[in-house]
């Protein structure tokens, strides 16, 4: 799967035992791929909770890839068996994905609140 995230294009491709870790682009949110079965398990986090209407809503237009609520934040996960195409839905999915979170986290902040 490493020389595999590599060709598709992904930076900071490293290796923990069997978990690979990843980066959307260069400057952008790090993901993990870890074995599952015959496939893979792509997964994403991010520090919010997001809704149960925005969970279903997002589950509702994206199926291939699942968000859930996973240790008090917000993952967005989908299973790879087909390598390179999956890589590439992968990509455009967690990067909507992102930009849908980061606009429901800028919603959910009080007047004068950090990011």
């Amino acid at each position: 799967m490493i020389a595999e995230l590599r060709a598709a294009g992904f930076p900071g491709v490293e290796a923990e035992g069997d978990t690979i870790h990843a980066r959307l682009s260069a400057s952008g949110a790090e993901f993990r791929a870890e074995p599952d079965g015959a496939g893979w398990h792509l997964s994403l986090t991010w520090p919010m909770r997001a809704s149960a209407a925005q969970i279903a809503a997002w589950n509702a237009a994206h199926p291939a890839a699942v968000m859930d609520l996973h240790r008090g934040e917000t993952r967005v996960s989908l299973r790879s068996e087909t390598g390179l195409p999956d890589l590439i839905l992968w990509a455009a999915l967690a990067e909507v994905a992102v930009t849908a979170l980061v606009r429901w986290r800028r919603a959910q902040r009080a007047p004068g609140e950090g990011m």
